[in-house]
């Protein structure tokens, strides 16, 4: 189920936006007693926790411009699968490779270290909910390359997303349902599986936007709306705990902004070099905590962590992380999802050749 719709430049740009404001967060903390404030920017970064929420609204919204076509008037057994092959090649040889660094990196350091036993991240049953892309729906494990239990969040969403997008095509009060949806469950979150509940309010309100976006279109609001839009989500981001529900909207309402080729800020995320780092945001994304971590984990074994300024680890950090995401990048996940895009067509077409196949 290859899609023939073209890829929205400004909303692959926002991608390696949303992907950098996470990425300054962690990089805050060089030490667990040791944190650099950014200058100017410091009141921003230390929320970028939400840059993932930006994410669940970005992958709702362009699932659903790009597959709605197929699902909105049945939703087929080889439909499904197809969807879900392709959404498992986009996330699954990354994380898998990125997990494979973390346990390289675990065992290097108890070689230099000489300690003994495996923390709790690197259990049997965080490994196996690891490797099966379901460590997010058990309440309390945590894998060892944090940021993947997003990886898994989007991994459930995925596999509700085809009758959710047979529903939103279905009538036209659907998308002020699914808004209603996410911002309860956003607003709910904390009493029931986080991971998932978070995951699923911005995928919702993704999909409503998506189902907005012509009426907002047609407000012609002008060419500035992207960067006003922005200028809210900064004002929104500066207070010690913004309500998500607000940053939801806001998300969403940039997302639709950023559709019209003629606004500003739109036009400065099509740039090449911006366009091209979102390409790479997912891999980015993914490699900057074993970055951060063979970083931080080598200079400890020279015993000058603690004494280099803060700025040059951080840029050390960042250094180390877009080198690995350009690899990652070019090396793992562009082959790895051709490679199991091919694997899943030969399997299929075995299964429709064999006499003993069966109808599906």
């Amino acid at each position: 189920m290859q899609s023939s719709r073209e890829q929205i430049d400004s909303l692959t740009g926002l991608r390696g936006v949303a992907a950098g404001w996470v990425i300054l967060m962690h990089f805050r903390d060089i030490t667990p007693t040791r944190v650099w404030e950014f200058p100017i920017l410091d009141t921003l970064i230390v929320n970028g926790e939400y840059g993932v929420d930006i994410f669940f609204v970005l992958s709702g919204f362009i699932l659903s411009y790009v597959y709605t076509a197929s699902f909105q008037t049945s939703v087929s057994a080889d439909q499904v699968r197809r969807f879900i092959v392709y959404r498992f090649a986009r996330i699954y040889p990354v994380h898998l490779v990125t997990f494979a660094v973390m346990l390289a990196l675990l065992a290097v350091k108890l070689m230099t270290s000489g300690s003994g036993g495996l923390p709790e991240r690197y259990d049997p049953l965080t490994i196996a909910t690891t490797l099966t892309l379901t460590h997010a729906w058990v309440p309390g494990i945590q894998t060892p390359n944090m940021p993947a239990w997003s990886i898994s969040a989007e991994w459930f969403a995925y596999l509700l997303f085809p009758p959710l997008c047979f529903f939103l095509s279905y009538r036209k009060w659907t998308p002020v349902l699914y808004v209603a949806m996410g911002l309860g469950l956003a607003f709910f979150a904390p009493l029931g599986n986080y991971c998932l509940t978070h995951v699923l309010s911005g995928f919702l309100i993704g999909m409503a936007a998506y189902r907005a976006m012509p009426a907002a279109r047609r407000l012609k609001i002008g060419r500035y709306a992207g960067l006003g839009a922005t200028a809210a989500i900064v004002f929104w981001a500066q207070g010690p705990a913004p309500r998500v529900e607000i940053g939801l909207l806001l998300f969403a309402a940039l997302i639709v902004t950023l559709t019209d080729p003629r606004d500003l800020l739109s036009r400065l995320l099509s740039w090449r070099a911006v366009v091209y780092l979102g390409e790479i945001s997912y891999s980015l994304y993914m490699v900057h905590w074993p970055a951060r971590v063979a970083v931080r984990n080598g200079l400890q074994v020279f015993g000058i962590l603690d004494t280099l300024p803060p700025a040059l680890v951080v840029s050390a950090y960042v250094l180390v992380a877009f080198v690995g995401a350009v690899a990652s990048f070019h090396f793992v996940e562009l082959p790895g999802r051709a490679f199991v895009r091919k694997a899943a067509a030969v399997y299929v077409r075995g299964r429709v050749s064999s006499p003993n196949a069966t109808s599906t």
